[in-house]
């Protein structure tokens, strides 16, 4: 159920401090990782080979990780290189290390084959060190399939009656723009035009009407990259479908997110969330307002996920405001049965929401 041959996001880089262990799970495979002194990232499979204990709860010794159970030590690479009072070590006791790197703020983990790993793939996540933007990082866990996360971003139509009472938008029919969805590399890019104000979050906009640009990239496995501006009232007329080349915006505000499978049914969401620098003083203001959102998010997509679980062979009825979502999933389901035909693992159903959700819901409850 997951594409593996794809860059993960881990964690914020700054989280992980060097000389200390942190356990994580990612596609219902346990991993700990760790720095070396030079401030590496490396990660292996948090179990060792000979009892399956947690090396999470072993020592570092230098760049290596031995196993407090009965002593096993194992390099970066996850090659066993000392078994106590054994003088030879089988060739077969080693664990699982994955290909990790740090990029845009953000742990990069690949859950393919290491060897495959290609870093060109890593999304151009921009980061929260970003001169041009002022974001503090977040994280979210939902109790919830990745899946419905991953819809959700795919769609924003909801932003006007599930965050009307934090983004504080004001959308009426005539006010919504069909968005236009292009198939980019690996993902989809979508764009729009919508009409709002007086908007009563934002103090500039209390008592003005304006138009917004949004367009937003959605790349595999779940990275989204959205950038709103937001101009004068009667931009959108003037440039009908379009970016408005050569207006100067209002306002420019930007988000970085990235969703991560931890199992079936548990999700990590990473975000980051703010304005253009020029309006650095409002860093904290939007980080607040990101997180009251996207927790108006969590609950509906949990509370979403509780459904389905109680009715798994209830079907979604499909919409045009799907048409991101629906290219996307094939996206996904070329990759995974690639995926699939360059391994020993049967091809996985293909990505709908309704088929997916009662598949993983009836396995986890039989």
């Amino acid at each position: 159920m997951f594409l593996r041959n794809c860059w993960y996001a881990a964690g914020w880089s700054r989280d992980f401090e060097p000389r200390k262990l942190y356990p994580l799970t990612i596609l219902n495979e346990p991993i700990v990782l760790y720095r070396t002194a030079n401030d590496m990232p490396i990660a292996l499979q948090d179990r060792c080979c000979h009892r399956l204990a947690p090396l999470s709860m072993g020592r570092l010794e230098g760049e290596n990780l031995r196993c407090m159970y009965h002593g096993l030590k194992f390099a970066p690479s996850g090659r066993c290189i000392e078994i106590p009072g054994e003088a030879k070590i089988p060739p077969q006791v080693n664990v699982r290390s994955y290909a990790i790197r740090d990029k845009y703020s953000i742990a990069w983990i690949w859950m393919g084959d290491a060897g495959s790993a290609e870093e060109e793939l890593i999304p151009d996540f921009v980061g929260i060190d970003d001169p041009r933007w002022a974001m503090h990082p977040g994280r979210m866990d939902y109790k919830a399939n990745y899946t419905l996360i991953n819809d959700n971003l795919l769609d924003l139509s909801h932003i006007g009656f599930l965050h009307a009472n934090s983004l504080g938008l004001t959308v009426t029919p005539e006010k919504m723009f069909k968005p236009t969805v292009t198939t980019i590399s690996r993902g989809v890019r979508i764009q729009s035009w919508g009409i709002s104000g007086p908007s009563r979050i934002l103090p500039r906009f209390r008592e003005l009407s304006f138009d917004v640009w949004q367009t937003y990239d959605f790349i595999v496995p779940g990275v989204f990259l959205l950038q709103a501006a937001f101009y004068p009232s009667g931009t959108a007329q003037r440039f009908p479908g379009r970016e408005a080349v050569g207006v100067e915006p209002l306002h420019i505000q930007f988000t970085c997110q990235a969703v991560t499978p931890l199992t079936d049914d548990r999700t990590c969401y990473f975000f980051a969330y703010g304005p253009w620098v020029k309006e650095a003083e409002l860093k904290d203001f939007f980080y607040d307002l990101g997180k009251t959102a996207f927790e108006e998010d969590r609950m509906m997509i949990e509370a979403q996920q509780r459904n389905i679980d109680l009715h798994p062979d209830v079907k979604m009825v499909k919409l045009s405001m799907d048409s991101g979502l629906a290219q996307f999933n094939r996206i996904m389901n070329q990759l995974m049965r690639a995926e699939a035909r360059h391994s020993s693992v049967a091809p996985a159903a293909p990505v709908e929401a309704d088929a997916f959700q009662a598949k993983f819901t009836h396995e986890r409850t039989s």
